[in-house]
């Protein structure tokens, strides 16, 4: 069994002058947001094998918020940076090259392409992510590889409040 967990990073200011698109911070309301979010998953026991985020401030500082909360290693979190401005058939492509030690991966971006793979995952239509959610979807399966093959079963939505 594979087990992937999308998470929309946390909320942040739009179109800020003098800060480019990737540069831009998390809010107040965001970063508590995150941090509820986080500790939510860590009570639930959700210990993802990886954590890979965009290396966008935003998504990166959210990443930075959830592992803490939830006793990931900070050194151990992944930047990648095709996770930021890509579409969700290139996401599932660098997904489908993890490594199959790891049963599971929680993956740091942006919308639309975090909504989007959702959507492709599990064969749903439209469903928007708000900032900060995680949909945590296992599938059927030995290799990263074989994600294809078969639609991801939802395990569980968290959004907050």
């Amino acid at each position: 069994m594979k087990t992937i967990y999308l998470v929309r990073h946390a909320k942040s200011p739009k179109d800020e002058k003098g800060i480019k698109d990737w540069e831009r911070p998390l809010t107040v309301g965001g970063i508590k947001k995150a941090q509820d979010i986080a500790q939510k998953l860590y009570r639930k026991k959700v210990e993802p094998g990886r954590m890979i985020s965009s290396h966008a401030f935003r998504a990166l500082n959210t990443a930075l918020i959830f592992a803490i909360n939830m006793r990931y290693p900070v050194s151990a979190l992944e930047i990648n940076s095709s996770l930021y401005g890509k579409n969700a058939p290139d996401i599932l492509d660098m997904l489908k090259k993890q490594d199959d030690s790891f049963s599971s991966t929680m993956i740091f971006g942006h919308n639309p392409s975090i909504s989007n793979l959702n959507n492709l995952l599990t064969g749903k239509k439209g469903e928007d992510l708000p900032t900060s959610a995680v949909i945590a979807i296992r599938f059927a399966i030995e290799k990263w590889n074989d994600l294809e093959k078969s639609k991801g079963k939802v395990l569980f939505t968290e959004q907050g409040k």
